[in-house]
C-alpha cells in the first residue's frame, strides 16, 4: 500500500519476517520468546520514528504481516513485499518507491534499536546537506550501519551486513558523494547479540524492550536507592 504526498524527507524501517528475528540470541532465548522481543523492539522503534517532528513521511518495507498491520495503525506507509529479500534489496527497491512518493531524501532506521527516540531521528535528518550527501551513524562498534540518510536517496547503495559501515564509507568517495559520520548513542545500540542486553539494559529502563526483557529474566530490575538516614 503506498499514498501518492508532497513529501522531501522519508524515514524507512526494513522489517523483515519477525519468526526469524534475532538468531544470534537462539543462545538464551526460544524462538517463540526471540519473535515476542523482535516485535516489542519495533514497537520501541515505530514509536520513536513517529515522534520524528522532520520527517514528511514515515515507511516501512516488510514480508512481515503483523508488522505491516502495526506500521498502519501508527499511520505510516507500507511497501509489502513477497518474498523474504536480503536487507540490501529490500531497501534498495524500497528506496525507488520512495522517489517516486516525492522522497528526496531517505534515512534509513533498522527495527532492533530501541532506544532511538524521535529527537535522535531529527538529529540526523537535520544534518542532511543542499546538494548530494550521505549521512551514517555507525552501530556502537563501529562495524555496522545503524541509521544512513541518502540525498538523493540512491546517492548510494545499500551495503548492509558485515563491516557495513565501512563499505558504505567507500562507496561514497568511490562515487564522489561526500559523507559525514555521526555517532549517537541510542541509535548505536542495538539489541543483536546476547552481550548486546548488558549494553542496552543501562540505558533503556524506559522502553518497553526494557520491560520484556525483564519478563524474560535475562535482565535484572535494578533496586531502587533509599535515602540515607540522618544522622
Amino acid at each position: 500500500m503506498t499514498r501518492e504526498v508532497a513529501a522531501l524527507k522519508f524515514i524507512l524501517i526494513p522489517v523483515k519476517d519477525l519468526s526469524r528475528a534475532n538468531e544470534r540470541l537462539a543462545s538464551v532465548l526460544s524462538k517463540k520468546q526471540r519473535t515476542e522481543l523482535a516485535y516489542v523492539m519495533l514497537e520501541d522503534v515505530f514509536s520513536a520514528v513517529a515522534n520524528s517532528k522532520l520527517a514528511d513521511n514515515k515507511v516501512i518495507v516488510t514480508v512481515d504481516r503483523k508488522a505491516e498491520k502495526m506500521a498502519l495503525q501508527e499511520g505510516f506507509d507500507v511497501i509489502r513485499e513477497e518474498n523474504q529479500l536480503g536487507e540490501s534489496s529490500s531497501v534498495d527497491l524500497a528506496i525507488q518507491v520512495c522517489r517516486k512518493m516525492g522522497a528526496k531524501s531517505v534515512l534509513v532506521i533498522p527495527g532492533d534499536a530501541p532506544l532511538v527516540t524521535g529527537k535522535d531521528l531529527d538529529f540526523v535528518l537535520e544534518k542532511e546537506k543542499k546538494g548530494k550527501s550521505v549521512v551514517l551513524v555507525p552501530s556502537e562498534d563501529e562495524l555496522g550501519t545503524n541509521a544512513i540518510l541518502r540525498k538523493p536517496p540512491d546517492s548510494i547503495p545499500s551495503l548492509f551486513g558485515n563491516d557495513s559501515f565501512r563499505k558504505h564509507r567507500e562507496e561514497a568517495e568511490r562515487r564522489y558523494v561526500p559523507y559525514e559520520v555521526y555517532k549517537n548513542l541510542n541509535i548505536s545500540i542495538d539489541i543483536d547479540k546476547p552481550e548486546d542486553i548488558d549494553t542496552f539494559s543501562l540505558y533503556g529502563s524506559h522502553t518497553k524492550t526494557y520491560k520484556k526483557l525483564l519478563d524474560l529474566g535475562l535482565i535484572k530490575k535494578k533496586p531502587e536507592s533509599r535515602p540515607t538516614a540522618a544522622i
